[in-house]
């Protein structure tokens, strides 16, 4: 086992998940059978109730094996399994609270050497991102949970601004329908919640995209790239607020 180099882009198989423990009961059996373990973050008592348990509010992965958290999971034993995996636990320093954008100050996209932000981040991510030469600067707050990360040049968003953003750099984005996940409490979710990497050629949904248009186009787009789909339930696709893929097999 080894840590993931690179943010959200695993180089082999996956086997240690962050993810939100209010979403333990839904992810765990689907994530074993693949011999994925999850270590679960705890609800975020600083941020809105129906996204306490978004674990791209709460931890950002940095690289290697850093992992920035916010205050609230201070003295947690939730850190304390980070350490014992040997990752290195990096305090935050960043203040949070329900109101849109307080509360989403960790919810940075780091696409290969890209970083994805709606302000310049705070400088407990810019001094321990090493890899990063540009930052994409746009509208959207909830950056990391409004881009599924396909591969280092490759992305889905359902938000317009991002994929300008996105092509404008070098990303190759393909603009998707703002319907195609679920959110409890809210019109719709995010993709990028809803979607995460368990190796360097799979892509995960919490569900199946339940418009087969829509669906082919997001298929044709990743098998163009040679990344498969897994649909991980029948129902659509749930915003859990991603899983962060941390550690991996080692060749």
């Amino acid at each position: 086992m080894r840590f993931v180099q690179h943010p959200n882009l695993p180089a082999s198989p996956v086997r240690h998940l962050l993810i939100g423990r209010k979403y333990a009961d839904f992810v765990t059996n689907l994530l074993e059978i693949r011999g994925i373990l999850p270590i679960f973050v705890p609800d975020n008592v600083n941020v809105d109730q129906r996204m306490s348990g978004h674990a791209d509010l709460s931890v950002l992965h940095l690289g290697g094996n850093r992992v920035l958290y916010a205050d609230f999971l201070k003295e947690n034993r939730f850190l304390r399994q980070l350490s014992a995996i040997g990752a290195e636990p990096i305090p935050a320093e960043i203040e949070q609270n329900p109101a849109y954008p307080q509360d989403c100050g960790l919810n940075v996209c780091i696409l290969g050497n890209k970083l994805i932000c709606r302000e310049m981040p705070a400088k407990a991510i810019t001094d321990n991102i090493l890899t990063i030469r540009e930052t994409l600067l746009v509208r959207q707050g909830y950056a990391r949970c409004s881009v599924c990360v396909v591969d280092e040049r490759s992305a889905l968003t359902a938000d317009p601004g991002v994929a300008q953003a996105l092509e404008r750099h070098g990303i190759d984005a393909l603009l998707v329908r703002p319907d195609l996940a679920v959110l409890p409490g809210y019109d719709c979710g995010f993709i990028g919640g809803a979607s995460f990497k368990t190796g360097p050629d799979e892509l995960a949904f919490t569900g199946t995209i339940q418009d087969s248009m829509e669906r082919g186009r997001i298929e044709d787009f990743l098998l163009e790239r040679n990344i498969k789909p897994v649909y991980l339930t029948a129902d659509k696709p749930l915003d859990i607020g991603g899983a962060i893929p941390l550690t991996e097999e080692s060749e």
